[in-house]
């Protein structure tokens, strides 16, 4: 069992064996070795931040948002294969057939990157600013917060048009479904207005908003596992537990900066940008029981069990 940490200010993504603790290392290049004025080091800075597990093809992709690329890791020897151009300021994706689909939050669109050809092959125009973009397989829909502008949009994955748009709460960042496919949990991070954040679970029979939980001050991704979300909230540096039915809360301090989420079995995973690690978190307990120390600013997280 593996966990993939991508390391944003070093352009590395590791590879740690989650039972033996061995780890390797990836190094990310940029597409087109353009120098980045923010590195005062004269070093060629990716950024990688949100990684797609390809099991199918033993692929590993990371979206880089410095560059504005996407890069190809092969699993079995673990080293990159190719960086490509994927859009600009890709802030996340997600496999659909033979394609990833990518949004870019600076040109308020989602990429359209074809695996195979390995080039992004068109473009579709979204909300503003979109955060994160998930795929239903029950309903057959793509999903898109767009957090500037406040909502939720339903993209049809054939023709790639807009087919509903669901009001939203303030700035809607990070997204999951439940395990049968027919909510959607939204998160509103409420970003500068200083405000607590809420999740709203959305019905995905009618998409109507059915209930809002409030969480922590800025929440940016939620995780669903059988009766309970779990929550990252980014400027209270929580992962805050609640029970669906009795809306209980119970909150732990999961790291400062913390970036990302994943949950597998009785383990939460989260990784701290500024203590430059991985929390792992037994969720029965909510305690922080071991780390994964990292290199710089650890950012997105896959496990591969």
């Amino acid at each position: 069992m593996h966990i993939y940490i991508a390391d944003m200010g070093e352009d590395i993504i590791e590879r740690v064996n989650l039972e033996t603790n061995h780890r390797d290392f990836a190094k990310i290049n940029s597409y087109n070795n353009k120098h980045l004025p923010l590195n005062i080091y004269s070093k060629y800075l990716c950024g990688p931040h949100r990684l797609i597990l390809d099991k199918h093809r033993q692929k590993l992709y990371s979206l880089n948002a410095y560059d504005n690329s996407i890069s190809i890791i092969n699993l079995e020897n673990f080293t990159l294969e190719i960086s490509l151009y994927v859009g600009n300021y890709p802030n996340n994706g997600v496999i659909y057939k033979d394609c990833i689909l990518v949004v870019n939050g600076d040109s308020d669109a989602i990429s359209i990157f074809d695996i195979e050809e390995k080039k992004v092959i068109g473009q579709v125009k979204v909300g503003s600013f979109p955060q994160d973009i998930v795929y239903n397989e029950k309903y057959n829909l793509i999903f898109v917060s767009n957090m500037n502008s406040d909502e939720i949009l339903l993209i049809d994955p054939y023709s790639y048009k807009i087919v509903e748009f669901i009001g939203a709460g303030a700035r809607p960042i990070g997204m999951t479904f439940s395990e049968d496919w027919d909510y959607l949990y939204v998160v509103e991070s409420y970003f500068e207005t200083g405000i607590n954040g809420k999740i709203s679970i959305i019905d995905l029979q009618n998409f109507k908003v059915i209930d809002e939980i409030g969480v922590g001050k800025v929440p940016t991704m939620v995780r669903k596992k059988e009766n309970f979300l779990y929550v990252l909230n980014s400027y209270s540096n929580t992962l805050c537990k609640i029970d669906l039915f009795t809306k209980h809360k119970k909150e732990v301090v999961c790291g400062n900066a913390p970036a990302y989420l994943t949950v597998l079995d009785k383990f939460a995973y989260v990784s701290s940008v500024e203590e430059n690690k991985v929390n792992i978190i037994d969720i029965e307990e909510m305690r922080i029981v071991n780390f994964i120390k990292t290199r710089k600013e650890p950012q997105g997280l896959v496990i591969d069990p």
